[in-house]
């Protein structure tokens, strides 16, 4: 089923890239989009080099996020794409989050903004299932507010859509998987396609992400410039 291209919308976004090599087409042909990094906070200077970190050349965990800010900015702005950044630490840095402790944060944010709220599916790697479940958990309260129902005043988001994660959607299995919970916690979800034609200026911000895609594989950065899949969430 194809839908237009809707003409606000807000790409939840798990990590510092997310929301570009999985929707980065979308993002460029919508007149207002709005890019939420959820695990975007700037680790204290004496939290310790990862392995990834290390690997994509940096000596500390505070200088990786800082850089990978500045790389995000600049994706943000070869789409002409807001961006705003949560301050939670990327789960790799040693702090735990509950799924409670994003939703306020999602929250104030998603209701001011209304239009479509674009959610990532959740798949494999915890940060993604958190900031999923965060989003269903605010798109919830939203549905049984009274608020959403009778007060036109508030612009709540009327549309709610699922993207499938690139990279991760390559994992044999876990899309059917994460459905399949998805079904049995009683969301009902159908595919959905977008004309969109703006693989070239997708590139150009995949491109920005300099330090991060020397660290994946051919198969993984072809997946990037494949199909984005996107499932709406229909109500009961």
């Amino acid at each position: 089923m194809f839908l237009p291209i809707p003409k606000k919308i807000t790409v939840v976004s798990p990590h510092l890239d997310d929301a570009v090599f999985s929707c980065g087409c979308l993002l460029a042909e919508s007149p207002d989009a709005l890019v939420i990094t959820v695990f975007a906070g700037v680790p204290d200077p004496e939290v310790a080099t990862t392995a990834w970190d290390a690997a994509t050349g940096f000596n500390s965990a505070n200088q990786a996020v800082l850089a990978r800010r500045d790389e995000d900015t600049e994706a943000m702005r070869r789409l002409g794409t807001i961006g705003i950044r949560l301050s939670f630490w990327d789960g790799q840095y040693g702090r735990t989050y509950q799924t409670s402790d994003l939703v306020p944060a999602l929250e104030a944010i998603l209701e001011q903004r209304g239009g479509t709220v674009v959610l990532p599916m959740g798949l494999l790697h915890p940060d993604h299932l958190l900031t999923s479940n965060a989003c269903l958990a605010v798109r919830e309260a939203f549905l049984r507010s009274q608020e959403y129902a009778e007060d036109d005043a508030i612009d709540h988001p009327n549309k709610w859509l699922v993207y499938e994660e690139a990279v991760y959607r390559q994992v044999p299995g876990l899309v059917l998987t994460r459905l399949a919970a998805c079904k049995q916690a009683g969301l009902r979800m159908r595919p959905v396609e977008f004309a969109t034609s703006s693989l070239k200026k997708k590139a150009h911000a995949v491109g920005a992400y300099r330090s991060q895609l020397a660290q994946f594989g051919a198969a993984k950065r072809a997946d990037m410039f494949a199909l984005e899949r996107y499932w709406q969430l229909d109500l009961e």
